[in-house]
């Protein structure tokens, strides 16, 4: 039995540069996976308001065509029409407005998940607090926090750019040539 045990065949332990390249490529992939359905989710999202809008503007003509020919109009149409636009207006600032922000989120969101289910170490666990390091620079330097640069896309980049360059710096690098043969065409 014990010599079983011996030449059973025991998996081999990845080098740390080797685990630390799987942890960054999961929190990429999960990353550009929640940007992605966070970028769809607002687009539908966007064309949703937009019909939305189209419709309530058709609806406040009918009613506002309605008034004029019965001269009383139920109150409760013209509630319904307010909270509508109410509605759209809210949409507009929270979704349209803050897109950049929210896709951000969900990329962020995605590289938390990628890294954790890649087995990130726990010591490791503080580093993927950057997003609120980079919040804390823009309030400090006295920018808007919604739109730093002049636009909340730009936390897109601001999420992912920190991941891509640590996955360049891990990522298998091929051999160095040796020293002793010179290049192929110095030989000819």
């Amino acid at each position: 039995m014990t010599t079983l045990a011996a030449t059973a065949p025991s998996s081999p332990r990845h080098s740390r540069r080797k685990r630390a390249a799987t942890t960054v490529d999961r929190a990429l992939r999960g990353g550009i996976l929640g940007a992605a359905v966070a970028a769809v989710a607002w687009v539908l999202a966007g064309t949703l308001a937009v019909t939305v809008f189209l419709v309530l503007v058709v609806v406040t003509i009918a009613a506002a065509a309605f008034t004029v020919m019965k001269e009383n109009a139920p109150l409760g149409l013209w509630a319904a029409i307010g909270v509508g636009w109410l509605v759209v207006m809210m949409e507009r600032w929270a979704v349209q407005g803050h897109g950049g922000l929210w896709v951000a989120a969900a990329a962020w969101l995605g590289i938390v998940l990628g890294a954790r289910r890649a087995g990130i170490s726990k010591w490791s666990l503080p580093l993927l607090a950057y997003p609120v390091l980079c919040g804390v620079i823009v309030v400090l330097a006295g920018q808007d926090l919604a739109e730093p640069w002049g636009s909340s896309w730009l936390w897109v980049a601001a999420v992912l750019g920190p991941v891509v360059g640590a996955r360049t710096l891990v990522q298998e690098r091929p051999p160095k040539r040796p020293a002793d043969k010179p290049p192929l065409t110095s030989r000819l």
